[in-house]
């Protein structure tokens, strides 16, 4: 018998190149400015709002991406402020957003029209002015509402539909004024871009108010983003709290409650700031998109005895600020995971 042997010396065996991105999202609800909160926010002949949002500014400002409802225009002093039924809201708001750490702002909800064009061109160019990725109204149809930007070598696109404008019709029939959803719309902005991003992130304003349950209408068209494509849903307008869900792949927030109004009723003054981290693997040029951390934190906001309004984490209520603040907790977090158990609140 003879024996042979084999060298392999000098063979290399190329190990798979993998890259890892992460990008982290916070969202919050509506920013409801009301006539007590721009009152007391005067100072003079100017406005000042920072101070509202100094103590959950920290915690916005650890994120990548920070996204809110802009729920009133922001249409400047010029044309003279104004609150419910049709609102209009100074610049000096918007400074006081950038400020906190806010990125993404939704300006498509049934108040967009309040107060005319005027506004929605007034608050246009605001955003304009800032370091920031907005959706929701444009100037023209050339304008696209789907809103793409680049982070950490993650791609998203980004879009704002609302329900309705409370019956105000678009001026000369400008709809670009105020994106207003359909299925056949939001199929053509999905089809358009989602071969071209990682991640889409879309703004629903919808629901019915004041309910903590979502609605069919809501639901539908959740299931509806989902088989177009769409990975993240960030729900407003109930002013409450609603559940978190996932569908196929879709993350799905049906409400997120107030961020910051005037408005009665202690669910009405709790909010959620919904947040979680966006994964990118890239191994031999095959890219998956995971979302991990899904996390909630709750918020609530309430005016003191010197009429000041303040923002704060539930973590740092006391029976003082909200009597059985923790009942309200433990029933939100019964709440936001009754569709969807995988998500950690405080």
């Amino acid at each position: 018998m003879f024996l042979t042997s084999c060298s392999y010396a000098n063979i290399e065996i190329e190990e798979p190149k993998i890259e890892n991105y992460q990008v982290s999202l916070v969202a919050v609800g509506d920013n409801l400015i009301h006539s007590p909160i721009y009152k007391a926010a005067a100072t003079g002949d100017s406005y000042d709002f920072k101070p509202m949002l100094a103590e959950i500014k920290p915690y916005i400002n650890t994120f990548d991406l920070a996204f809110i409802n802009q729920e009133t225009i922001i249409g400047g002093s010029e044309i003279g402020l104004s609150s419910y039924p049709c609102f209009n809201s100074p610049y000096e708001l918007g400074d006081a957003i950038v400020d906190a750490g806010f990125n993404l702002i939704s300006i498509a909800n049934n108040h967009t029209l309040d107060r005319g064009k005027v506004a929605v061109l007034n608050s246009l160019d605001y955003w304009d002015s800032q370091d920031v990725i907005y959706s929701g109204a444009s100037r023209s149809y050339e304008e696209e509402n789907i809103k793409k930007i680049i982070l950490n070598n993650i791609s998203f696109a980004f879009v704002a539909y609302t329900y309705g404008t409370n019956g105000i019709p678009h001026p000369n029939n400008e709809t670009y004024l105020a994106n207003l959803f359909s299925e056949e719309k939001a199929e053509r902005d999905v089809n358009l871009i989602r071969d071209e991003v990682d991640v889409i992130i879309c703004s629903m304003h919808w629901g019915d108010e004041y309910q903590d349950i979502p609605n069919e209408k809501q639901i539908h068209q959740a299931e509806y983003l989902s088989s177009l494509g769409v990975d993240i849903i960030l729900g407003h307008h109930p002013h409450v709290i609603q559940p978190v869900d996932k569908i196929n792949q879709t993350i799905v927030v049906y409400s997120l409650g107030n961020f910051l109004s005037a408005q009665i009723g202690v669910s009405r003054t709790i909010g959620m700031a919904f947040s979680l981290d966006i994964n990118k693997r890239i191994e031999n040029d095959e890219v998956k998109v995971n979302y991990e951390k899904l996390h909630a934190k709750i918020l609530h906001h309430f005016q003191d005895e010197n009429k000041d309004f303040h923002i704060k984490l539930f973590s740092e209520l006391n029976n003082e600020i909200l009597y059985d603040y923790q009942v309200y907790l433990n029933e939100k977090k019964a709440l936001i995971k009754s569709l969807y158990d995988d998500i950690s609140i405080d």
